[in-house]
């Protein structure tokens, strides 16, 4: 038995024309692998799925995408049977593609931003940071992987805890704005301000944050002046090596 779009696939006029699957698609590469393993897991009683690209579909010039699919039968009297499915999947490829494709340029976007991005874990491993930020610390981004750094490594004058060591109610998301020293591959600082999205879960529980860095760099910003007294201040008190807090009446730091 076939159903008519397999008939039509194998250019089949009648049923004694039709071949079977692993007759159907041309011999050679990826796709008589495939084809193998399909027809073994076939012999074997087995469930099998495969996909794959043939530069000229069965049904026209274009290239075109198939899944192929084998599970076992039981027949009349008990006759074991096979069952295949053959399904052009060329738009549902083509689909994600163009959702690959969109999903690239808003990573492009964000790399080549003008401000500096990054993404912490609950432990303090950097699970992304952008482009512009790589550059400004001297990484080469093609080498980064998700937990290689820790907000340890890049944040200067021990800083870090003003990142991860934090509280937050239940739920909660806020945004804290820092005035930092980051550090360079090469040791040097460089001062930054950072505005560090936090989330909480509903044990109160702080999750993976978010943040956004803007360069502090003299001549970095078309006004250079603003709020200078006030940067000053925050980074004096930051890398002060006295211990400093401000505690609510609830005892809440």
């Amino acid at each position: 038995y076939a159903n008519e779009t397999y008939q039509r696939m194998a250019s089949a006029k009648n049923i004694g024309e039709i071949l079977p699957v692993e007759r159907l698609f041309p011999v050679g590469g990826e796709v008589a692998e495939a084809i193998y393993r399909l027809s073994l897991a076939a012999r074997e009683r087995r469930v099998g799925t495969e996909e794959f690209r043939l530069s000229k579909g069965l049904e026209g010039d274009k290239p075109a995408w198939y899944r192929v699919r084998t599970s076992p039968l039981q027949g009349p009297q008990k006759i074991d049977l096979s069952l295949w499915s053959v399904a052009d999947i060329s738009l549902e490829r083509e689909r994600q593609e163009n959702i690959f494709q969109e999903l690239q340029q808003a990573i492009d976007y964000l790399d080549q931003a003008p401000a500096g991005f990054f993404s912490l874990d609950q432990k303090g491993d950097i699970v992304y940071f952008n482009a512009t930020l790589a550059g400004w610390l001297g990484y080469d981004l093609a080498q980064f992987s998700a937990g290689g750094l820790r907000i340890s490594d890049i944040v200067a004058n021990q800083n870090e805890s003003l990142l991860i060591d934090l509280t937050g109610k239940s739920g909660e998301t806020r945004v804290e704005t820092l005035d930092i020293d980051l550090r360079r591959s090469n040791g040097q600082t460089f001062p930054v301000r950072v505005l560090h999205q936090l989330t909480f879960d509903d044990q109160g529980v702080l999750g993976a944050s978010r943040s956004i860095v803007l360069s502090r760099v003299p001549g970095s910003e078309s006004d250079e002046g603003r709020r200078i007294a006030e940067i000053r201040f925050s980074r004096f008190f930051n890398h002060s090596p006295l211990a400093i807090a401000t505690v609510t009446k609830e005892g809440q730091v």
